[in-house]
């Protein structure tokens, strides 16, 4: 069983029938069924261009499917308006490849943003900014601009600004693609732990070792189609993983 989900718990994110094409052109994604429960830890795997980033942008509601159904929370997403959308999306956090800082602000701002936008107190939010910016061990860039920050230094921030207000569901691709493999490590300390809160993770990886070192199963994405492997199945070299 997973940890954390519960028997009968409806699926945070639930695909039924899902296919996404782009303007007129081929399905990238086609009949894709898939059941999320709360506090899943899931990898996503797939060659290049297999869909992966369009799997997790349908996860963040950045768009909506071409067809079938597509519920997050229990609300379908193409019948759920724009106001409720807004409110669905603050309880998902992501971790885009190119980062999407707010280059002018300082590191510390780039975090606290999320939960400034939610109206926390700015007390609370300088202990919990602080306190992560120390976990992944920028609390000395702490006032530096997101400019002036390296590419590996920029992915922690990212995933800093992710997790800061513990959302319910966690969408990163490829979080540790800019990092050395001890930070790797302590980065997926850190997802694990917010996992053990609740959380919903799916991590998008071309990193055999990450997929070998810690035992999730794999959402993996092959032709435009979703299969999920379990922890002791493993793909094959090669696989595209």
């Amino acid at each position: 069983m997973l940890r954390n989900s519960v028997i009968g718990e409806p699926a945070i994110i639930e695909m039924k029938g899902v296919g996404i094409r782009y303007d007129k052109g081929p399905e990238v994604l086609s009949d894709i069924n898939l059941s999320l429960k709360r506090g899943s830890f899931h990898f996503l795997t797939g060659k290049s261009g297999a869909g992966k980033t369009s799997l997790l942008s349908l996860m963040y509601l950045a768009q909506k499917p071409s067809r079938g159904v597509l519920n997050v929370f229990g609300s379908n997403v193409s019948f759920t308006n724009r106001d409720n959308l807004a409110l669905i999306r603050r309880r998902i956090g992501v971790v885009f490849q190119d980062f999407r800082l707010l280059e002018h602000l300082s590191a510390f701002d780039n975090v606290a943003l999320p939960l400034r936008v939610c109206g926390m107190n700015e007390k609370e939010v300088k202990k919990r900014v602080r306190e992560l910016l120390q976990w992944v061990e920028l609390d000395k860039h702490m006032t530096d601009k997101a400019s002036t920050l390296s590419g590996g230094e920029k992915q922690r921030i990212a995933i800093a600004r992710a997790v800061i207000n513990r959302p319910d569901i966690l969408l990163a691709d490829e979080p540790t693609g800019n990092v050395d493999s001890d930070i790797a490590r302590k980065l997926m300390k850190l997802f694990i732990e917010l996992n053990k809160l609740g959380t919903t993770v799916v991590i998008a990886t071309h990193s055999e070792k990450l997929i070998t070192d810690f035992h999730y199963p794999r959402l993996h994405l092959n032709d435009g189609g979703l299969r999920i492997y379990q922890p002791n199945e493993g793909l094959f070299r090669g696989a595209g993983i």
